[in-house]
């Protein structure tokens, strides 16, 4: 079985991080670093900010970080919107040959 990619959305509590959100963005690793490297937005190790987003990897079930980074909510609502309109064209404009049906699903979008 073959890694799944994601995008994790954090807020730091008292407790420490707690999980408000995800983004599946399917198994294509490419797809998935270019996506992320496009979202504004500091190492997390440099910043003890209270709004990280992770790259997750699941590779055989287990979930490993691939990269993060800390934001301000700003950055955040900037990055949503990014998200937003890159997953739309990757999942309705997409024909790439991808095996991960989710991704590959191509609709007609007629101008009217």
């Amino acid at each position: 079985m073959g890694s799944k990619y994601y995008i994790q959305l954090n807020l730091k509590s008292v407790d420490g991080f707690e999980t408000f959100g995800c983004f599946d963005l399917g198994s294509d690793r490419g797809f998935s670093v270019r996506l992320f490297a496009g979202l504004e937005g500091r190492p997390a190790d440099e910043d003890t900010g209270v709004l990280h987003m992770d790259l997750v990897e699941k590779r055989n079930g287990l979930p490993v970080n691939v990269q993060v980074i800390a934001c301000t909510m700003e950055e955040l609502g900037r990055n949503m919107k990014y998200l937003a309109r890159e997953l739309f064209k990757k999942i309705n404009l997409d024909i790439s040959g991808d095996d991960d049906p989710v991704l590959t699903r191509s609709r007609s979008l007629r101008a009217y």
